[in-house]
């Protein structure tokens, strides 16, 4: 009876253990198999997000937040060129910065969502540069400098409408410089007329060629003594424009007449950093254009506007 029990107790023990290891092999698989699924789902989070940081996908919730930093330049492209990858499914373009320029490619259906005003209209492929003076409006980079331009003109002669003048004149001096240069390399002639071949010195020469283009506006009113100052955008930092709108409405001693020399450099629509920047930054994002931004801007601060104005 003894030696049954004591099989019998030896049978449990051994039963328990038996039911133990299984737990602890089962608890070991399924760690294992936990282990593998985690790392399976890490690779796919890192995957995910290398695909994210590659594409970088700007999305409506992401554009429409106040800390949302809308950058200088916009391309408008065709949403088709991103479709099917699936981390861009939902956005409203990318960003990317080229050359230390950050673009926001926006897909030409998300316009309209945007708000944002594209002059002189939205074309596919087209490049904008944001307003100097209205960040929700974005000029057509080969539109910039001549819209500048006639905004200026414009401008003016609100200013003589708004001061009460009889008439106006408006006249557009453009300068376009370029430098040739050319080296010559001889041998020194010593004091015999001889050339020693181990003696040498380079010269060399440069030509500036300036060429001008003019433009005249005339403009008649019929004029008051009643004088107005106006609002001024382009050259509201401009002292000789706003000493001109200071003595005309002055009451005492007005002025009758001015002639005004405003340089190009006062008012320009950018500097020529920007320009170049923005000439590296369509190069890089493979846009085809023949519009030289810095050759233009160059050319703007060379120019003169002679503001001729009578009361």
């Amino acid at each position: 009876m003894e030696n049954k029990k004591e099989n019998g107790k030896t049978k449990e023990v051994l039963k328990g253990f038996v039911n133990k290891a299984a737990d602890v092999g089962k608890k070991a698989v399924d760690g294992v198999q936990k282990g593998v699924k985690d790392i399976a789902e890490k690779n796919k989070n890192e995957a995910h997000l290398r695909k994210i940081k590659k594409y970088n996908p700007l999305f409506p919730e992401d554009y429409t937040k106040e800390s949302f930093n809308l950058p200088n330049m916009i391309q408008i492209v065709d949403d088709a060129v991103r479709r099917g990858i699936d981390v861009c499914e939902g956005a409203i373009g990318w960003l990317s910065s080229e050359s230390g320029m950050e673009v926001l490619h926006l897909y030409d259906e998300a316009v309209t969502m945007s708000k944002i005003q594209f002059i002189p209209n939205v074309e596919c492929d087209a490049i904008y540069y944001v307003d100097n003076f209205d960040r929700n409006r974005f000029i057509k980079v080969d539109c910039i400098f001549s819209r500048a331009h006639d905004e200026r003109l414009a401008e003016l002669k609100h200013v003589a409408h708004s001061l009460g003048a009889k008439r106006c004149s408006i006249e557009m001096v453009e300068g376009d410089s370029e430098v040739q240069s050319q080296s010559l390399k001889m041998g020194v002639a010593s004091g015999l007329g001889k050339l020693k071949s181990n003696e040498s010195y380079e010269h060399s020469a440069s030509s500036k060629r300036f060429e001008q283009r003019r433009g005249r506006i005339l403009a008649e009113f019929e004029g008051n003594n009643a004088p107005q100052k106006p609002e001024l955008k382009w050259f509201a930092n401009d002292d000789n424009v706003k000493r001109l709108i200071e003595m005309r409405c002055t009451s005492s001693n007005s002025i009758k007449s001015e002639l005004l020399e405003l340089e190009g450099s006062s008012s320009a629509a950018m500097s020529q950093k920007t320009a170049s920047a923005i000439d590296i930054a369509v190069s890089k994002i493979g846009t085809k254009s023949n519009f030289n931004m810095e050759k233009h801007a160059t050319k703007e601060n060379h120019s003169k506007l002679i503001f001729c104005i009578e009361f």
